[in-house]
């Protein structure tokens, strides 16, 4: 049975590297540094994801109630980041 930390963890990683390259196609086309910084926010919370997920898979630590919080919390973040910063 699949866990829900892992269902969340990859549905953060998914989500924010979408929206890195959403974020730099953006940048990419208008040349503007706020979206520049705004991508490379995305490009955080991807880099969060990966990490997260080899500590997962690695087993040394058990986080997996944070993982939880952080996992749902990380994706509303992330989709009102989207929809009040790129959709204007």
């Amino acid at each position: 049975m699949v866990a829900i930390e892992n269902v969340l963890l990859a549905a953060v990683s998914v989500f924010a590297l979408a929206l890195t390259v959403i974020g730099v196609i953006a940048v990419r086309r208008t040349r503007d540094v706020h979206l520049a910084f705004l991508a490379a926010a995305f490009a955080v919370f991807f880099v969060k994801g990966l990490v997260l997920t080899i500590l997962l898979f690695m087993g040394s630590i058990d986080l997996r109630p944070l993982f939880l919080v952080s996992g749902s919390l990380d994706i509303v973040i992330l989709a009102l980041f989207y929809g009040f910063t790129l959709r204007r």
